[in-house]
């Protein structure tokens, strides 16, 4: 008699072929039910009865030759337990046929009995293949430090963060930067750690001298006016020399300083355009003792207030205090002072102020700015910016309705800077480092003594061997030999210490006797979980103690941690990859369409996502509060965008929400919206393709390569939603499309930037030629299960009623970026553990890390 074998073929019509039946050719009857049944012991498999209900309903869009979706059913081994890949796809399958979501609409539909025999078979052969892979699959790899555990890792050393630039790039295609098998490392990188690690141990251990903390003032109206008037005397002279020549016919332009015609009609027009705003400005009775705030074309572009440069000879915290005052009835996003840092050409915003006070009564307003050793910083307040030319391209628009360009916001009175503040962290670590040295110990003993101990820190609680710190001292032995001071010669070492593998690998000993880890191994895992960061001086007490495994110990240490501003780490890291905020950066968008949506706003807009994420794990609140909720996480900045009641502070608290707000929960922020467009346009596909990844765990398959150019509609200006159903006429993308699309219809009453909208708008030319063209906005549709909306509301309360599958997606993430590998097929049953008991406390987020730090998985290789 044959066996099985772990393939089937089957026709398009669902017809057995020759290569299924070739398998039981010398096998009948009874033979063939004992081999099955023999198998079942031994695999989790499929019999010819399913397989025939497969064919049926699957095969005609899912074969070799139509693999729909890029789906490819027909060669799908029928042993369900063969691999870990041939077990993700029957649980595709399964996830697929329950949803509801195949077979599609258009196809013939699985009668009753067929769907309830085929699932329940599948389902329980899905529990054996997990028990089956479980052995074999859901591998921790050995990883590496990505670049922000080692930047924070080197920075509770050393109490200095190191600049990482020179380090290898975190190569994450998809999924989390935990992931081990994505994080690289080859020996050609090493001297990059070397020098990094050298440079951030100089810093630490021979200081600069202290800097004594002192104010110093700026009074910004006498630079600035004669700057504003220097540059208009330049217009006024041009505009007078092209005057003179254009006046008479016997002199050449060059006579008079002039190229030639085309640049005397140049200074004409620049003299009219420009010089209005200067004089205005110079005119004003408030700048002859301050500064306002504005953008010019040509002078300066913006007015700024610089303010003095921060050597970085004099690290530490400094406090920015402005006199301010605002003037009403301009543009609210221009009543915010920014304050922006950089050196040569970088450049990046840092915070931002809303001014409320009058010119009749100035208020004081304060930042806060931690200058980092070995850096040095220039900072400048001004007004909030936008990306490239945007504030320009306004001016212009502004210019030809008033005559004076953009109106201006913010008027400062002086600005001055205190500090430093001396940042202890680096002195404290260098103590820590350089311990005190015992009376009548030698120099050289004394050196391996702060070898070893630093290595042992630094390898998180794991001594070094004898032949490692041998090999250290030889280095420091020859320094010291060279001529270098005593804490000269260990910096080489020690930096060698921050750049072997002990130190950039997450090194779990492989023991054959067990899986499970060892509670110092434990105590590193936890730690970068929930800190992004090396476990403390009191994490690895507990370990070495051999507590922490202990479930009350444990639960102790994990309150504790989050509890700690360090948990902050998890927040922003965690989540910005979970809802893949990169988006959110990678687009310019048009700042004369979306004049609001400035740097301020995006910024504020990104940090809104974490405080609400805060918020709610903070406040033991349900995950659902996600989905929808009644209130947002907002501060002044992004309560103006909101059109909420004012918030005084740029401090995010909870506000309530008025009846029938479109916002509360992540479809109603502007950062899900901005995400899912390009800076121009909104797009449902993006929109509907990240709502189903990340509110449904239903993610669609990845776009096929062919994608057809739609070159018969070049020239075209289609709605959104005619535009989509273009795509969908094409066999290779109607299927997906008809998933995906509809979702992202009813998000369409969301504009680019988030605001919500009637009618969708689109802007064709430029100048003169500019066309607007609008359509109205049918938010109508149904989820892939077939739930309709006629509405936003509509879909965002179909989408709240899933919190269980949202629930999983944030399951499956978090097993992903806590175990380092992508979530799989033998990962199931963590989930369902995981869910189970965060389910019973109301779907906290700390319900979900309480169950996954307490599991076996998360405490085992």
């Amino acid at each position: 008699m044959k066996t099985l074998v772990p393939f089937v073929s089957l026709t398009h019509r669902g017809v057995l072929s020759v290569g299924l039946l070739s398998v039981l050719v010398t096998a009948a009857g009874d033979d063939t039910l004992a081999a099955a049944e023999t198998s079942k012991v031994r695999q989790a498999l499929m019999t010819n009865q399913h397989v025939e209900v497969f064919a049926k309903y699957c095969l005609d869009c899912h074969s070799t030759d139509a693999s729909e979706a890029g789906v490819d059913l027909e060669g799908l081994p029928l042993t369900v337990s063969q691999d870990i890949a041939t077990a993700n796809m029957w649980q595709k399958v399964l996830n697929a046929i329950n949803s509801g979501e195949m077979p599609p609409e258009d196809s013939e539909p699985m009668t009753d009995a067929d769907k309830a025999m085929f699932l329940e078979a599948l389902t329980d052969q899905m529990v054996i293949a997990r028990k089956i892979l479980g052995d074999s699959g859901g591998v921790i790899p050995l990883r590496r430090l990505n670049r922000r555990e080692y930047e924070n890792t080197v920075e509770s050393l050393l109490g200095v963060r190191p600049d990482v630039s020179s380090l290898p790039d975190d190569q994450v295609g998809a999924g989390f930067d935990t992931q081990g098998a994505s994080l690289f490392f080859s020996s050609d990188q090493l001297e990059n750690y070397l020098e990094t690690a050298k440079a951030a141990l100089r810093l630490c251990l021979i200081p600069a001298e202290a800097t004594a903390s002192k104010t110093r003032r700026v009074e910004p109206e006498t630079k600035q006016n004669e700057a504003y008037q220097k540059y208009l005397d330049m217009l006024l002279d041009q505009y007078e020399r092209s005057l003179a020549w254009k006046a008479q016919d016997e002199k050449p332009p060059s006579e008079f300083g002039i190229l030639d015609e085309y640049q005397a009609k140049k200074n004409l027009s620049q003299y009219r355009d420009w010089s209005p705003q200067l004089k205005e400005y110079l005119q004003r009775p408030e700048t002859k003792t301050g500064v306002t705030l504005m953008m010019t074309i040509k002078a300066g572009g913006y007015t700024t207030v610089k303010l003095p440069t921060l050597f970085d000879s004099a690290p530490g915290k400094y406090t920015i205090r402005l006199r301010a005052a605002h003037y009403p009835g301009t543009e609210s996003r221009f009543h915010y002072v920014e304050l922006s840092s950089g050196y040569a050409s970088s450049k990046k915003r840092v915070a931002w102020r809303k001014v409320t006070a009058t010119l009749d009564e100035p208020e004081i307003l304060t930042f806060e700015f931690d200058h980092k050793p070995g850096q040095r910083e220039q900072l400048w307040l001004h007004q909030r910016t936008h990306q490239d030319r945007a504030d320009k391209n306004l001016w212009t628009i502004h210019q030809k309705e008033n005559g004076l360009g953009t109106p201006p916001g913010v008027w400062i009175d002086w600005a001055e800077v205190s500090g430093p503040e001396p940042d202890l962290a680096p002195t404290e670590a260098a103590q820590r480092i350089l311990i005190e040295r015992p009376e009548g110990v030698e120099e050289d003993r004394y050196a391996v003594e702060v070898l070893r101990r630093f290595a042992v820190r630094a390898f998180r609680g794991t001594p070094p061997d004898r032949e490692f710190l041998k090999q250290l001292f030889g280095h420091y032995d020859a320094n010291r030999k060279a001529g270098q001071t005593l804490v000269e010669a260990l910096i080489d070492p020690l930096a060698i210490t921050l750049s072997s593998p002990q130190f950039l690998y997450m090194v779990e000993e492989d023991r054959e006797d067990t899986r499970q880890l060892s509670d110092t191994e434990l105590a590193v895992r936890l730690s970068y979980l929930i800190w992004s960061n090396q476990p403390d001086d009191e994490l690895i007490r507990v370990a070495m103690s051999g507590q922490l495994s202990d479930p009350a110990m444990l639960d102790q240490q994990l309150t504790r941690m989050l509890a700690d501003a360090q948990h902050s780490h998890f927040v922003r890291d965690f989540v910005h990859q979970w809802l893949s905020m990169e988006r959110l950066g990678m687009f310019q968008f048009d700042g004369v369409q979306f004049r609001s949506f400035d740097n301020a706003t995006r910024e504020n807009a990104r940090e809104e996502i974490y405080q609400l994420f805060m918020h709610v794990m903070h406040e033991s609140l349900p995950l659902g509060d996600l989905l929808k909720a009644d209130y947002v996480v907002v501060n002044d900045v992004m309560a103006d965008y909101y059109g909420l009641d004012p918030v005084q502070g740029h401090e995010f608290r909870k506000v309530p929400l008025p009846a029938g707000s479109p916002r509360g929960g992540l479809l109603g922020t502007a950062a899900v919206s901005a995400m899912g467009s390009d800076g121009l346009r909104s797009s449902p596909v993006e929109r509907g393709a990240w709502v189903l990844r990340h509110l449904l765990n239903d993610p669609p398959a990845p776009a096929p390569p062919n994608v057809p150019q739609l070159g018969r509609l070049a020239g075209e200006v289609l709605s959104a939603r005619e535009l989509q159903k273009a795509h969908q006429e094409e066999p290779q993308c109607a299927q997906c499309h008809r998933k995906i699309d509809p979702i992202g219809y009813g998000l369409e009453n969301f504009d680019v930037d988030g605001m919500w909208r009637n009618k969708e708008k689109i802007i064709t030319g430029k100048a003169r030629r500019k066309k607007i063209h609008q359509f109205d906005i049918s938010p109508s549709g149904q989820l892939p299960d077939g739930t309709p909306f006629a509405s936003y509301f509509e879909l965002r309360d179909a989408i709240s009623t899933r919190q269980d599958d949202f629930a999983r997606g944030f399951t499956e993430a978090l097993i992903a970026y806590g175990l380092g590998r992508p979530y799989g097929f033998t990962d199931q049953d963590l989930a369902d553990q995981i869910l189970s008991a965060a389910k019973a406390k109301n779907y906290s987020v700390r319900a979900f890390l309480d169950a996954f730090v307490q599991s076996r998985s998360f405490q085992s290789r």
